[in-house]
């Protein structure tokens, strides 16, 4: 008598296990959450429209097979394109998708792939530079948030893992529902975006997405204080030396917004299984600058220890540790400026280029390298009861060295700096 084939299963399909009481607890707290992002109207009215894409979707997802799971999210990403851009845009971006998706996934060499997806780059950014091709507006900074850093990593693990592309993998990473209307996007990884599908229970992750939503809700209002209260950075509006500090200290705390927004978007993404790691860890309470760097931005840090530091330190690790540890943290701040240019100028067409700008990451990288080496150096462990006192000055000295290094960053120019610093001396 024949053997009759096992039929596999996936494993993950044990994390999605539906439970209409704990189903109903996770739609009233959504329920809540839309509330709240109509009363305190949290960000522009197209916000909402997503929150309500996003969470009638949970709603069908969640009591969906799990093989059918993925392929929905997937639909209703692309689905949300038409919903909240212009149709025209939506197709656009659609079809840039499918012409790299071809040229990814054709039998030629990797470098002759990798070429085309540059070659398109190249015309586009020209494209971008002339506000040519007759292209909708709406189209180019959507199109940067969708591929211009993702691409590079596709890119990256597309040349070491050595498969090639597949459409579902494809489009589940580049066409992702909340990046339509945050154009400031979380730069997730690839593998650790397929890797984190239904990882664990649900429920727990979907709990732990609302917990990021409301924290990223609570930091947009919190924004909208700040930046209420933020005096004119001006000399004449800064009067005074607690002037002066509430001006330098608001510049920096409106970064809230962008840790807000990311804390969100992971957020939604929990929803629908993805259980991604956090985007922000309490930045504001670093206790050196190498700990800063770690805390803010979480996922820019690990797209640049990927794709810069670890195969420029190990290339010239044969020349000496310390010689790698320096050369590659400088050359992460350098590529760091260099992408955020690149950013700038796909979100809003314009050339970034100012002495604040350069002089933040030069003065930043050189001082986080220098933590770097310090702590490299310091075998000897801090005694409990000397951390008790040590740290929260550390964490204020860190505090204050940044608020003051982003209010030069924000500043339009170093000489509208340096007059708001003497701000005695102007008035």
């Amino acid at each position: 008598m024949p053997a009759t084939p096992s039929v596999t299963t996936d494993p993950r399909a044990a994390h999605a296990t539906r439970d209409p009481l704990r189903f109903t607890a996770l739609m009233a707290q959504l329920g809540a959450l839309l509330l709240v992002f109509k009363t305190f109207r949290v960000e522009e009215p197209a916000f909402l429209v997503l929150a309500a894409t996003a969470f009638g979707g949970f709603a069908v997802h969640y009591w969906l097979p799990f093989r059918f799971k993925e392929p929905f999210w997937i639909l209703l990403s692309l689905g949300g394109a038409f919903v909240l851009l212009e149709h025209r845009v939506a197709l656009l971006l659609l079809a840039f998708g499918g012409v790299f998706f071809a040229i990814l996934a054709a039998p030629l060499p990797y470098v002759v792939r990798a070429g085309g997806v540059a070659a398109i780059f190249a015309a586009l950014l020209y494209g971008r530079a002339l506000h040519g091709f007759g292209l909708p507006q709406q189209f180019w900074p959507v199109f940067g948030a969708l591929f211009m850093f993702r691409m590079l990593i596709y890119l990256y693990d597309l040349r070491h893992g050595g498969q090639r592309p597949k459409v579902r993998d494809f489009l589940r990473y580049f066409f992702l529902l909340p990046n339509y209307y945050f154009v400031l996007f979380p730069v997730i990884d690839f593998q650790t975006l397929r890797r984190s599908f239904y990882a664990r229970d649900v429920h727990d992750v979907a709990q732990q997405g609302i917990h990021w939503i409301v924290r990223g809700t609570s930091q947009l209002l919190l924004y909208r204080l700040v930046y209420y209260l933020k005096p004119e950075a001006t000399p004449d509006t800064v009067t005074s030396a607690g002037a002066l500090g509430l001006a330098i200290v608001t510049t920096y705390l409106l970064y809230l917004r962008v840790s807000g927004q990311f804390h969100v978007i992971v957020g939604l993404l929990h929803l629908f299984g993805y259980d991604l790691p956090e985007t922000h860890r309490r930045y504001f309470l670093a206790g050196s600058l190498t700990d800063f760097w770690r805390r803010i931005n979480i996922y820019w840090k690990d797209f640049m220890v990927k794709l810069v530091y670890f195969p420029a330190y190990f290339r010239l690790r044969k020349r000496g540790e310390v010689r790698a540890q320096i050369v590659a943290t400088l050359l992460v701040f350098v590529v760091t400026w260099l992408l955020h240019m690149y950013q700038y100028f796909w979100l809003t067409g314009q050339v970034l280029l100012s002495g604040p700008d350069v002089l933040f990451w030069m003065v930043l990288g050189l001082l986080v390298t220098g933590n770097l080496l310090l702590e490299a150096r310091r075998r000897r462990p801090v005694a409990s009861a000397q951390r008790v006192f040590v740290r929260p000055l550390k964490v204020a000295g860190t505090f204050a060295l940044l608020a003051v290094l982003w209010s030069m960053w924000n500043a339009p120019s170093m000489r509208a700096w340096f007059e708001l610093l003497t701000w005695w001396q102007v008035g």
